[in-house]
């Protein structure tokens, strides 16, 4: 009977309405982005990671900076600047992924790995004839290797090395849970 996560509650969190402003703006569902908070926070704005990632959107510290705000920002600011920063992401990600999920699914990755390493797990896709464009089944394979040796010494790699294993997962437990919040709660717009 929570009024939260429940075919009967509506809600996933306090931050709900924020969280539906903030996708109209990088069109994104709503329950795509709030399954990313709650992967990175479990909704819990003043969290602190080993890393130095702050807040609902576990954003970094070079992150806050770049858009211009600190610990202090409140979880309206931290959420907004969140999809600032995917939208920036989103720009990286070269033209050529037009699938709109594999899309979201190399904006993830990018969310948790960066941007140089996911484009570095493109490359590698291109060299063993894998689809650079395709996240599934193509370039995933790659950033999950990209913790061996072989694959972060290649010429083609800019980056080096990264925990690619946690990406690919990042990546598989957000898309999930998403289909998950889809079923519970229905899309609801914010006007």
């Amino acid at each position: 009977q929570s009024e939260y996560h429940s075919v009967t509650g509506d809600k996933l969190s306090n931050y709900d309405d924020i969280i539906r402003v903030a996708s109209e703006s990088i069109n994104w569902d709503w329950r795509l982005l709030a399954s990313l908070i709650y992967q990175e926070s479990e909704f819990q704005p003043d969290v602190k990671s080993w890393a130095g990632a702050f807040g609902l959107m576990q954003l970094m510290p070079a992150v806050m900076e770049q858009f211009g705000i600190d610990s202090t920002a409140t979880p309206e600011v931290q959420v907004l600047i969140g999809a600032e920063y995917i939208q920036y992401l989103d720009l990286q990600i070269p033209e050529t992924v037009t699938d709109s999920l594999e899309r979201i699914k190399f904006i993830l990755a990018s969310y948790n790995a960066g941007v140089g390493h996911v484009l570095d797990a493109r490359r590698l896709a291109s060299k063993y004839n894998k689809n650079p464009d395709i996240w599934t089944d193509h370039v995933d394979f790659f950033m999950r290797n990209k913790s061996k040796p072989t694959f972060y010494n290649d010429p083609v790699v800019y980056y080096g090395y990264v925990r690619g294993e946690e990406t690919y997962k990042f990546v598989e437990q957000i898309t999930e849970r998403f289909e998950h919040y889809k079923n519970l709660i229905g899309e609801k717009k914010t006007r």
